[in-house]
Parts: structure tokens; sequence; C-alpha cells
């Protein structure tokens, strides 16, 4: 069978780039952080290879400037990413790299930013390469900076579906509530929280129903359920091993909670949206003029 990589890439060679073939988009999904360390990437790689193994075509766009690191989790190194195909040196599809489960990774994604903020400069075949990008996967699984960053602003806006990691520590969840606040005027709905390495679903319910509390009694929105991830020992074991815990310990209570966020998005609706991820983008910067 071919892989996604080669579909992709058998896309964009076939395909004009003049053509104005409405395309359907994939299911943008975005993980952030109000701070660094709390499992962010992680959780990124294994709820793409969760999908995958559910039957979605998924590529991960690994966004997190200057500290990438889906590659290395997954036992690839790469060298090649967006900068390269931004300054001509590489075609989209010659950077994209094979994942595990059958995800594509495509890195240094952070360079879809810089590519939105000079609309003048675009090239409009980047742009037709970067849009059949979206018509060749079911799901994009963005990767972004921790942080109060622009970047991950931008990208958290842009995306179907938002989550903003922490964790049980006072910082991670005293970041993550800074985090929604500073970005909750422009969202339509509150993006959602997961609580990562809980220790019990009583102490992630306990912090997810303060953060909701908070979040309505301060930013007067209605702040989503939530969901949570176990603290689990074999984690750390498959970050040293560099593979997705998934497949590490296909049943490990951090492997069921991934699981069930695969599900819901799996579940979940298609993407509604009439417009490509960088034309969003580019509409970012073009409303912030």
């Amino acid at each position: 069978m071919r892989d996604q990589a080669s579909t992709l890439r058998n896309l964009i060679q076939r395909q004009p780039a003049s053509s104005n073939t409405s395309r359907p988009h994939a299911r943008v999904v975005t993980f952030t952080s109000g701070k660094g360390g709390v499992g962010k990437s992680n959780l990124a790689l294994n709820v793409a290879v969760a999908l995958s193994q559910l039957g979605a075509r998924v590529c991960v766009l690994d966004a997190n400037p200057g500290l990438s690191n889906i590659d290395l989790l997954c036992g690839l190194n790469c060298y090649w990413n967006l900068s390269h195909v931004l300054t001509g040196a590489k075609s989209l599809s010659e950077v994209i790299l094979k994942g595990p489960e059958g995800i594509n990774i495509l890195p240094g994604t952070s360079g879809l930013i810089e590519l939105a903020d000079n609309s003048h400069r675009q090239s409009p075949e980047l742009c037709e390469q970067i849009e059949m990008l979206e018509s060749a996967y079911d799901f994009l699984i963005v990767d972004t900076g921790a942080g109060l960053q622009r970047s991950s602003s931008q990208f958290a806006v842009a995306a179907d579906v938002t989550f903003v990691v922490a964790t049980p520590e006072p910082t991670a969840i005293a970041d993550a509530y800074a985090t929604l606040k500073s970005w909750h005027a422009e969202f339509s709905i509150c993006p959602e929280v997961i609580v990562n390495r809980a220790e019990s679903e009583e102490q992630a319910v306990q912090i997810l129903g303060r953060i909701a509390q908070t979040i309505e009694l301060f930013l007067r929105c209605s702040a989503p359920t939530g969901c949570w991830v176990a603290e689990d020992d074999v984690v750390r074991q498959a970050v040293i091993a560099r593979q997705p815990f998934l497949l590490l310990a296909s049943d490990c209570v951090a492997t069921k909670g991934v699981r069930q966020i695969a599900k819901r998005l799996f579940a979940g609706p298609r993407s509604n949206q009439s417009e490509s991820l960088i034309q969003r983008l580019s509409n970012r910067v073009t409303e912030r003029i």
C-alpha cells in the first residue's frame, strides 16, 4: 500500500497550481499549553497515532518554533523542514516524514505563520501545495509552542478544535488559565483543557471544575467539560525508547485516556471551514493590521 506521503506527492504532481477546484479541508486540531514541560507534544503525537489506528488519515504539523521534537519522539531525525520549502530548497512533499502507524509529520510548520504574515510574497504554487495537504488528510494535528506566543494563538484560533494542556501543578493550572484569559475574546467557543498526568479521575475532575468555574466567573463564558490523561510511568519509558507510548503499552492507563480523546475527535463533525488553514492564518494577520 502507498503511504500517505506518496499520496500527497502524487496529488501535488498532478494538480495544476491554478486549479480552483473546491477540496475538503482536514479537521485542524491544535495542542497548546500555558507553560512547557506538561507533555503537550507527547499527547499530540499519541492522539495522532490513535486516530490513525481508527482509520483516519493523519498528519502532524510540528509548529513549535525552535523546540520541535515530534520527530525525536518517533525515533526519527529530520533535517529538512518547512523553512526549506519557503526558501525553495525543497518541495513540500520532500520534507514530509513517514511516522509510526501510517501518520505523517511535517516539521517546522511555524513557518506557516511567516508565510501568512507576508501575503504579498506568497507563492501561489506553495499555497496550493499547502491547501492540497489538507485535502490529503482527515486530521491535521498541530503541536504549537508553549506560553503566550503569537504563533500559538494564531494556530489555536484558526483550528477547528483547540486543547490547552495542563498538569495538576499549580503553576501549570495558573498558566493554562492565563492563556485562556488572553485568548478568550478571539474564540466563539472556549478551548478545552486536558489535565495530563492526573493522579486520579477525582483529581482531574476537581481541577477541571475549578478552571471551569473561574472561566465562567471572570471571563463570562461557558467552559467545556474538558478531559484528562493519567500519570503513567510508561510515558517516560516511551520517551527514552523514542516511540509513542500508545505502541509501547497498548493497555496502560495513559493510552486509555488518549484513546478516549481520539474517539471523541473521530466521532466529531468534519471540518465545516470554507477556507484553508493558510487562508485562515492570513485572515488573522489581516484582522490585526
